[in-house]
């Protein structure tokens, strides 16, 4: 895994009512540390990297509100304040052989801060220029669409966040923000769990799946193939109990019952094994017994016919030929309402189309709008009368229109296209009712000219007799053919019915398997070895780190909850007492569970557990067998906390300088002692940024450069 994210810049600047004031410095490729007496300014920096990345949220806040005084309100200078009229941070990244220079105003009339300015090129450290981007951020589709800031970075930084559940029971992102909580790293909150400061995005367990991100696994696709197999599953069983309702509707109005008809999906189904039984006033039979009855009735009413007749009448020669007429007449209206079924089809598959486009174009137009509410309207394609849906002249977008014209400004066209999206939903709606109804025409159409065929049969038999028939005769002889030819009529609908369920049981039969050969484990065996390796690199760290609380040989690490855990020890905190007689205690509460070690360690140990879970998230991801996701990069404010001896820093300081894919920037004051700073930057290459009295000063154009 190489470098993913290399910042290589960044420069405040702030425009005063006593002048121009800021901060500019590079850095290099691999460890950098900020060098400054408490409140010098070293969170500030920290904070301005952060808001240039849109993370400030991992300060507790977002926007401006996250960033403090001195970068928005006034810069005190020789013992005055100078307030501030204008303020923004310029920060240059390079990721994946790309350059690209971030622009974020903190404080200036009339742009919304959530609003990011991208050069693609290197302003700060060649002087160069490019037509500047918009994108915005924290709002509506930040992280979805094209205009959105994150969607940028996460492209720009090769990324590819997975889907995740959220605790609504629906699937969203792994934010980027969550991303960089195990990358960076404040001072007033960040040092009190691994990893801290997460913001709340709803996200189950976010946690585990940053961890399970960053180094790497395949529990993602694993989710997603489980989510989609439960998709699947849902779609499968709703068709099946479609097909089943329907079936079992169309036996219900024929007075049949369904035998052996599986009411859920089932992966054995063969269509041969379902029944149908006729209730009939003689008691329940078989569809293929009625309809044999039945015809073995009309033809015992058909040999008693006693009377026959010498001559066709002419009354029954003109109702023979009215109704052919009316048949014809019923014939010509089916087929009507056939096409008609075929043209709302059309009409609705069309519909849907259009929908869509609308859709499409008002999301874009919203997000053009937002940017330009944003500040960047002097700079926008759409003010230039460039259509940020298909990037043509507007003035040329419509047919014919004269110079004179006057075009839709961003408002009106979102206006227009959420009336078109109501107009197209309203006919949708409208060709949805016109179907059912004329679902309902041809349903009766076939009734009426089953009934007229039935009729035209029993006259053409009638004028073919010599003997004339009762019209009771005549009656019961129409009603059983249309109730053997309704019989038939049933049997064949439903035949093609459960052919549908036959093939609807083999992709729930595939859908069983494909489950079945899913990994009973959350993780799998690939997985387990990523933390097998993880947890080696852990207790490596802790113990180059000089943890103490208890033996490094006893920790394990926990692929339930990914954190640390002693092993059989269930301890609060670990100072002076003496770790062999807590651990006969606690081999004495067998029944209780292991704990976290975060529980068991000193204040001073406890940070260096998370030095050592950070970085080894960075060495696991990065290990040549793994090739996981970590962006190379790591931002620590502070991480000497609780006056942490000057040996675990040099080794913290030493592992940063020696990972070679790896940038770090770290923020520290060294207890303002310089014999500290000595003593724990020893034999460590790295590049001192060091700060005087303030980091932000006039003018502020000079690179803070130590020995």
């Amino acid at each position: 895994m190489g470098i993913t994210v290399f910042i290589k810049s960044i420069k405040i600047s702030i425009d005063t009512n006593e002048g121009p004031f800021g901060f500019l410095t590079y850095f290099k490729r691999n460890l950098n540390i900020i060098r400054g007496r408490n409140s010098a300014g070293k969170s500030t920096i920290v904070h301005s990297i952060l808001y240039a990345l849109g993370m400030e949220q991992l300060l507790g806040a977002q926007n401006d509100k996250a960033l403090t005084y001195v970068l928005k309100d006034y810069v005190e200078y020789g013992g005055r304040k100078c307030f501030i009229t204008r303020s923004l941070v310029m920060m240059e990244l390079e990721s994946n052989g790309k350059t690209i220079t971030v622009t974020r105003k903190i404080r200036e009339e009339k742009v919304d801060p959530r609003l990011v300015e991208i050069q693609e090129c290197a302003v700060l450290t060649k002087g160069e220029q490019a037509e500047p981007l918009y994108r915005y951020l924290h709002d509506g589709g930040s992280a979805q669409i094209e205009e959105g800031y994150y969607t940028y970075l996460e492209k720009f930084l090769g990324l590819d966040l997975p889907q995740v559940p959220h605790k609504s029971g629906t699937q969203t992102k792994l934010y980027l923000q969550y991303v960089f909580a195990a990358l960076a790293i404040e001072q007033k909150r960040g040092w009190t769990d691994y990893i801290a400061n997460l913001p709340y995005f709803g996200v189950r367990d976010a946690r585990i799946k940053i961890v399970d991100y960053l180094v790497g696994t395949n529990v993602f696709e694993l989710d997603a193939k489980r989510a989609r197999l439960d998709h699947e599953s849902v779609q499968l069983n709703t068709a099946w109990l479609d097909i089943t309702k329907a079936l079992s509707n169309d036996a219900l109005k024929n007075s049949i019952q369904v035998v052996s008809l599986p009411p859920a999906p089932t992966a054995v189904f063969h269509a041969s094994e379902v029944s149908y039984l006729k209730r009939t006033a003689q008691g329940p039979m078989s569809l293929d017994e009625y309809k044999n009855s039945q015809f073995q009735a009309l033809l015992r009413l058909q040999q008693e016919e006693t009377k026959w007749k010498d001559a066709t009448p002419e009354a029954t020669l003109k109702q023979i030929e009215a109704e052919t007429e009316r048949l014809l007449r019923l014939t010509a209206a089916y087929e009507a309402t056939l096409g008609e079924l075929t043209l709302h089809r059309a009409s609705r598959s069309a519909n849907t189309v259009h929908l869509k486009q609308a859709q499409d174009e008002l999301i874009k137009n919203k997000a053009a709008q937002k940017l330009i509410n944003f500040g960047a309207s002097l700079d926008l394609s759409i003010a230039k009368d460039v259509c940020p849906a298909c990037h043509q002249d507007v003035g040329h977008s419509l047919t014919d229109l004269h110079e004179h014209t006057p075009h839709m400004d961003i408002k009106t066209n979102i206006d227009y296209l959420q009336s078109q999206i109501r107009m197209l939903e309203r006919d949708s709606a409208s060709i949805a009712l016109s179907m059912r109804e004329t679902t309902v025409t041809s349903e009766d159409l076939t009734r009426r000219i089953s009934e007229s065929k039935s009729r035209l049969r029993a006259l053409r038999t009638d004028i073919t007799t010599t003997s004339t028939v009762s019209k009771a005769n005549l009656r019961q002889q129409l009603q059983m053919e249309m109730d053997i030819e309704e019989a038939s009529m049933f049997s064949q609908r439903n035949r093609e019915r459960l052919e549908k369920l036959e093939a609807l049981a083999i992709e729930v039969d595939l859908n069983q398997k494909a489950r079945a050969d899913l990994p009973k484990e959350h993780y799998s065996e690939t997985d387990q070895k990523k933390y097998d390796l993880f947890a080696k690199l852990f207790r490596s760290n802790v113990g180059a780190f000089d943890y103490h609380s208890a033996p490094v040989k006893d920790i394990i690490f926990n692929t339930d909850n990914l954190l640390p855990e002693l092993a059989k020890i269930e301890l609060r905190e670990i100072y002076q007492k003496d770790f062999s007689e807590i651990k006969q205690a606690s081999e004495e509460r067998s029944s209780r569970d292991s704990s976290n070690i975060a529980q068991e360690s000193s204040a001073s140990d406890f940070v260096r557990l998370i030095w050592s879970y950070i970085f080894t998230l960075y060495e696991t991801s990065s290990h040549p067998t793994v090739n996981g996701n970590h962006p190379g990069f790591l931002l620590l404010d502070e991480p000497g906390q609780h006056s942490m001896a000057t040996k675990s820093q040099q080794a913290l300081f030493m592992k940063l300088a020696a990972a070679k894919d790896l940038q770090s920037i770290v923020a520290a004051s060294f207890d303002d002692s310089e014999s500290t700073y000595r003593e724990s930057t020893h034999n460590v290459d790295f590049k001192l940024i060091k700060l005087g009295d303030k980091a932000i000063t006039p003018g502020g154009d000079t690179d803070p450069v130590g020995e």
